[in-house]
C-alpha cells in the first residue's frame, strides 16, 4: 500500500509542478476599450519611454515580445496609480522585481508597475487616481531605473496574462505629450470621413500571411499590430478603403481592400466563440455560450440565471456589474449560481442585458435538465471512473488554466461545500489512491 500511495502522490506532484508555473495560457481574443482619460503614472518630467509595447504579445506570449511600456526615470521617483482601483498585490515577483498590480472593476482590466524599488501599498487597499503607491527602481531583471508599466485583462496564478494592451493606446493622458513612434502626428491624417455603415465582423481575404493595424488611414503610417490570415476582427466603422479595426487588444486601421465581411454586430453586441442553444438539451450541453461579449453601445445592466421551466420565479438570480467593455458570462455567471443546490428536475438557464438605449437582449435562453444521480463525483473528463486525468482537468482548474461546465463543477465538488478548492483536490487524491489500490492489490508481505 505504501508503494502505490508514493506512487500516486509522485504522479500528483508532478501534474502539480507542470501546472504551477506561472505562464500564461492562450486566451480569447478581446478588444480594447475606447481611450480612458488617466493619470500619467510618473512625474511628467519622466516621458522618455526606451522599450514600447509590442503587440505580437498577444499572439505568441513570448518574453521577447515586450507586453508593457518601460519609462526612464531616477531612482526613487513617485509611481502614481493611473486610474482609480484597489491592489491585488504588492510583493516580489521574480524577474519583474518588485510589482504593484491594481485592478479596475469599472475597466475590467488591471495596470501593473514593476522594477519598483519600494511600494506604498498593500493588498486589498483601495487607491485614487494620482495617489502614490511606490517608487521607481531597478529590481527583478532591469538594467537601470526604469517603470515597466502594462495593461492586461486577467491573471493567471497572480502574474499578468494576455491580453495586453499597448498603455500608449489604451489610456489618453491629459496634460503629458507622450513621444510614441507608433502614433502618426493629427495634422498629417486625412480627414476621417468613415461611417458605422460599415461596422462588422470581418476575415482577412487574400492574405497569406498577415494583414497590418496601421496608425493611420494610409500604408505609410507606423504598423501597430498584424492580423493573422483567416483571423477574424471586428470593424467599428470604415469608408470602403480603410476601416477601424480592433483585434487582440490593438486598435488602428486596416486596408479594407483585404477584408471581408463575415455578419452584423447586432445592435452593437457581439458574442464571439459562442454557441446558443436553442432546443432542451440535458446538463453538459446546455450551456454553450462561453464567450465575451463586447458592445460600441454601453452595455448598463446584465441578470439572470436560473428559472423556472415556466419561465416564471427565478429560483437563482444574480446581476453581474455593468463593465465598460466586456462580460465573460461564465466567469461571472457560473461563479454566481450554485448549480449543485437545484434539487432534480427541469429548468431554465437565461441571461439578458439592456444597452444605453434602453434595448433589452437575450443572451442565453435554454432549458436543462438537472440529474444528480447521474453525476459521479471526481469523474470530471466523463470516462466513468476517477484516474490522474480527472486530477489534471481539477488542478489546471484551482490554478486558473481552465473553465467547467456546469456538470465538472458539481462533480468536482466532492465535499458538497457548493464549493470547488483545495479541499475537493485532498479528497480526489484519495479517491485516486482507492481507485489505484483496487487495480494494485497490495503485495504479500515476507
Amino acid at each position: 500500500m505504501d508503494k502505490i500511495i508514493k506512487k500516486a502522490t509522485a504522479i500528483l506532484l508532478a501534474v502539480m509542478l507542470v501546472f504551477a508555473v506561472p505562464n500564461c495560457i492562450n486566451s480569447r481574443s478581446s478588444f480594447a476599450a475606447d481611450a480612458i482619460s488617466a493619470v500619467w503614472p510618473l512625474d511628467k518630467s519622466f516621458q522618455n519611454i526606451t522599450t514600447y509595447f509590442n503587440p505580437l504579445r498577444n499572439e505568441y506570449d513570448a518574453s521577447g515580445y515586450h507586453n508593457a511600456i518601460d519609462i526612464e526615470a531616477d531612482y526613487g521617483a513617485n509611481i502614481v496609480a493611473v486610474y482609480p482601483g484597489t491592489c491585488i498585490s504588492a510583493d516580489w515577483m521574480d524577474a519583474y522585481g518588485n510589482m504593484i498590480i491594481l485592478y479596475h472593476e469599472d475597466l475590467g482590466i488591471y495596470t501593473f508597475y514593476a522594477h519598483c524599488s519600494s511600494v506604498d501599498v498593500t493588498a486589498g487597499k483601495s487607491v485614487s487616481g494620482g495617489e502614490v503607491i511606490g517608487h521607481v527602481g531597478s529590481t527583478g531583471q532591469s538594467s537601470g531605473n526604469h517603470l515597466h508599466f502594462g495593461i492586461c485583462d486577467k491573471l493567471l496564478s497572480g502574474w499578468p496574462c494576455r491580453t495586453y494592451y499597448d498603455p500608449l493606446t489604451y489610456f489618453t493622458y491629459d496634460g503629458t505629450a507622450i513621444k510614441n513612434p507608433n502614433a502618426t502626428a493629427e495634422a498629417t491624417l486625412p480627414v476621417c470621413d468613415c461611417t458605422a455603415d460599415y461596422a462588422g465582423i470581418y476575415t482577412t481575404k487574400n492574405v497569406v500571411t498577415f494583414l497590418y493595424i496601421r496608425a493611420g488611414h494610409s500604408s505609410d503610417t507606423a504598423a501597430l499590430g498584424q492580423i493573422p490570415a483567416g483571423s477574424q476582427v471586428t470593424v467599428t466603422k470604415g469608408n470602403g478603403k480603410w476601416a477601424h479595426v480592433e483585434f487582440n487588444g490593438i486598435s488602428g486601421y486596416s486596408s479594407m481592400d483585404y477584408l471581408e465581411k463575415v455578419k452584423d454586430i447586432e445592435s452593437g453586441m457581439t458574442i464571439s466563440d459562442a454557441t446558443v442553444p436553442n432546443e432542451s438539451m440535458t446538463l453538459g450541453t446546455a450551456f454553450g455560450v462561453r464567450g465575451i461579449i463586447t458592445s460600441n453601445l454601453p452595455i448598463t445592466k446584465v441578470w439572470g440565471g436560473v428559472y423556472n421551466k415556466d419561465g416564471t420565479n427565478g429560483v437563482q438570480v444574480t446581476e453581474a456589474t455593468p463593465n465598460a467593455s466586456k462580460y465573460n458570462l461564465s466567469g461571472y455567471f457560473d461563479s454566481h449560481i450554485l448549480f449543485n443546490k437545484l434539487p432534480e428536475g427541469t429548468y431554465i438557464y437565461r441571461i439578458e442585458a439592456e444597452d444605453t438605449n434602453g434595448k433589452k437582449f437575450t443572451l442565453i435562453d435554454s432549458v436543462f435538465t438537472m440529474g444528480k444521480s447521474n453525476i459521479v463525483a471526481g469523474d470530471l473528463n466523463a470516462d466513468g471512473k476517477i484516474s490522474i486525468s480527472d486530477a489534471v482537468v481539477l488542478q489546471n482548474y484551482l490554478l486558473g488554466g481552465a473553465q467547467f461546465t456546469e456538470i465538472q463543477y458539481i462533480s468536482a465538488d466532492m465535499n458538497t461545500d457548493k464549493n470547488v478548492d483545495t479541499f475537493d483536490m485532498i479528497i480526489m487524491r484519495k479517491k485516486l489512491v482507492e481507485e489505484i489500490s483496487k487495480s494494485n492489490p497490495a503485495e504479500p508481505q515476507s
